[in-house]
């Protein structure tokens, strides 16, 4: 049975050249991967605000900057039901459904796995050294239990999960299969 159970994963990207450009003009980009429209236009504001200050050479470094958010993400490969170890690196998932995100799950337990590439840039800054976060989401009418494995390993469990480091010190070419399991809910 489905239910409105909607996916959503994100990789975030920040990397050394953004920390010098926040810190130089006075404000963090942590959590600027906005969740929402109205987020997004606080965030482009605030961005706006502060860069308005810096010489016009700098304010396009930051403006370029501010667009490096996210890495490109595929598809998602689901198995709905329970999986004994299905976080293991080795696993043959080529019978697993194919999930665009955003999507719709069972409210049964359900795998989710995608393998990522650190690219060598994005958007033509070298990507070497930077620290990749990465943030999964699902929306039901309760509480999401989640586990959350990077290469095999459990690195997180929890109920929305704040973004977690995937990478740090990323190396172009630098492969992680990121598994989560959604354990049962309550529709």
């Amino acid at each position: 049975m489905f239910s409105a159970i909607r996916i959503f994963g994100r990789i975030s990207v920040f990397s050394a050249a953004v920390v010098a450009v926040a810190c130089s003009a006075g404000f963090s980009t942590e959590r600027a991967t906005a969740q929402t429209a109205v987020e997004a236009q606080k965030v482009a504001a605030e961005i706006a605000r502060v860069a308005s200050n810096l010489p016009p050479e700098s304010r396009n470094v930051v403006a370029r900057l501010t667009m490096l958010h996210e890495l490109p993400s595929g598809d998602w490969k689901m198995h709905s039901g329970d999986l004994a170890h299905g976080e293991a690196t080795g696993l043959d998932e080529s019978g697993w459904e194919t999930l665009t995100v955003p999507g719709h799950a069972s409210n049964d337990a359900v795998w989710f796995r995608q393998t990522y590439t650190i690219p060598e840039t994005l958007g033509g800054y070298d990507l070497t050294g930077s620290r990749i976060w990465f943030q999964f989401h699902a929306d039901a009418n309760g509480p999401m239990p989640e586990i959350l494995y990077f290469n095999g390993r459990r690195v997180a469990l929890g109920d929305d999960l704040e973004p977690v480091v995937l990478i740090d010190g990323a190396k172009p070419g630098e492969k992680v299969t990121v598994a989560v399991k959604l354990l049962h809910t309550v529709d």
